[in-house]
């Protein structure tokens, strides 16, 4: 079972899932990363606008 299913069976928007799990994604062993959210946009193909709805989910 993924360390993630919590996530899924959560109820949010797929965006915040995607912001989410690209987070988990890059953080480091301390479960830690700081991208912009232009880079987070850039990376995952959304706008910033969404990214910042995203995070706010």
């Amino acid at each position: 079972m993924s360390r993630l299913t919590f996530l899924y069976q959560m109820d949010l928007p797929h965006r915040a899932v995607a912001i989410y799990t690209y987070l988990h994604d890059r953080a480091n062993k301390n479960g830690e990363c700081w991208p912009s959210v232009k880079t987070i946009a850039g990376d995952i193909k959304l706008s910033p606008a969404t990214v910042r709805r995203a995070i706010k989910d």
